[in-house]
């Protein structure tokens, strides 16, 4: 099972109050990720904090993990867990003549006309899209 773990600094904890437990917190997370126990492992972008993806038995064995933390054995974070399961096939779901059909990307494009590449930057054949302005 996937878990996904995500932290955040308790009230008056900064990065200098994390500061001198960083080392040894980054080579924690580095043994469990040769060990094939962390999977992916990501800075936040909206607030100082890591998320962390484990592979795992069950959330109790991420909530273990992140309980030998160095930052968490001091106290300083405060931890989410996000338990996840294989999704449902889809395609077993819909229409094939209408929802899994080509161009798979028709998500409108981001400003320009049609075919620029929308969300992924793909170019898309000239019949994917209807250009609105004619």
């Amino acid at each position: 099972m996937k878990v996904i773990a995500f932290d955040r600094f308790k009230p008056g904890v900064t990065m200098d109050t994390i500061q001198p437990y960083l080392k040894e917190e980054v080579a924690n997370v580095w043994r469990l990720w040769k060990a094939g126990i962390v999977r992916e492992n990501y800075a936040r972008a909206d607030e100082p904090g890591v998320i962390i993806v484990f592979e795992v038995e069950s959330v109790d064995d991420a909530r273990r993990y992140v309980a030998d933390f160095p930052l968490s054995k001091a106290g300083y974070l405060e931890w989410q867990y996000l338990p996840l399961q294989a999704p449902l096939p889809l395609e077993s779901l819909m229409d094939a003549s209408i929802d899994v059909a080509e161009p798979y990307d028709r998500t409108p494009p981001r400003g320009g006309g049609a075919g620029d590449g929308g969300a992924t930057g793909a170019r898309r054949p000239p019949d994917a899209t209807t250009d609105v302005r004619r």
